[in-house]
């Protein structure tokens, strides 16, 4: 039986190498490697909808192609600040203004989004982990993101005003992700405030108190999608679980479950140490001690 003719690669259909191209990622488009196979590729990778989502996370990555092609026309290389620009500016132009999501790397800040804000204003996501941003400019980059649906930001940006600015400049916005060490009632009342009609919501990672969980169960009344997993407390009760039955998708564990902490289920409070009790367990074992040894008939 004779085997069906091969089709060369070069001779995809112009929309399919696109898809394939999308899938690439940014740093082999960025560094040549798949535009430079044949000008099929190469108009392949060129073409705005192989940007429409630009991962540039793995900086190591984007740097290592850069590097082996060589310094730049000044004969240096660029700081990595000033080399992230560079790397936008590329997206942008190439993405024509149909780019909808950038995931950033973690130095990246407010002035790499007010660049990109300026240059891609219909992006519908961004991931920003930096912290310390200044408010100002944030704010200033996500008023000329209209079209904005979600975003990924560091706690530090959790602030009354700033995601009041959010919920005015973009009224599609409907997907928060948060990098918190800890979230407790106050965080959850200013994002649900602030936020009320979030759709998906994240915050992996992060010692999270039942009093937050709770929060944001019953205050985000349009909530389908809630994501706590990798969290350092046992806060899942009952009481959150019916709660949570509601979602579409609810994703939690705990590190109790793999014994990593112990937990007062008086109190609530945990420790990575079972010989540091918490504060309740001390004051049962002062009110024992006063109380003198226990009689027995």
């Amino acid at each position: 039986m004779a085997t069906p003719p091969s089709q060369p690669w070069a001779e995809l259909q112009h929309d399919l190498l696109v898809a394939i191209m999308s899938r690439v990622g940014a740093p082999d488009l960025l560094s040549g490697g798949a535009p430079r196979a044949c000008s099929s590729w190469r108009a392949a990778a060129r073409d705005p909808f192989a940007w429409r989502r630009v991962d540039l996370r793995d900086w190591a990555a984007l740097t290592s192609g850069r590097r082996a092609a060589g310094p730049g026309p000044s004969g240096r290389h660029l700081p990595v600040h000033a080399a992230l620009a560079a790397i936008l500016e590329v997206a942008a132009v190439r993405a024509a203004g149909r780019m909808e999501a950038v995931l950033l790397p973690e130095f990246a800040d407010e002035d790499h989004l007010l660049f990109l804000a300026e240059r891609s204003p219909n992006l519908h996501y961004f991931s920003l982990p930096g912290t310390f941003m200044a408010y100002d400019k944030f704010c200033k980059a996500i008023g000329k993101l209209h079209s904005l649906k979600g975003m990924a930001v560091d706690e530090s940006l959790i602030h009354h005003d700033v995601l009041l600015h959010v919920l005015q400049c973009c009224p599609g916005f409907v997907e928060l992700k948060v990098f918190a060490l800890y979230v407790d009632e106050e965080m959850a009342s200013v994002i649900c405030d602030c936020l009320p009609r979030l759709k998906k919501l994240e915050i992996p990672s992060s010692d999270m108190s039942s009093a937050a969980i709770i929060k944001f169960l019953d205050c985000l009344e349009e909530l389908e999608y809630l994501d706590i997993s990798g969290y350092e407390t046992s806060s899942i009760s009952s009481a959150v679980l019916d709660k949570a039955s509601r979602l579409k998708v609810f994703l939690w564990n705990s590190k109790f479950e793999l014994g990593e902490f112990v937990d007062c289920s008086n109190c609530g409070e945990h420790n990575i140490n079972p010989q540091e009790p918490c504060k309740c367990m001390m004051e049962h074992k002062v009110m024992d001690w006063l109380a003198g040894p226990t009689q027995t008939s």
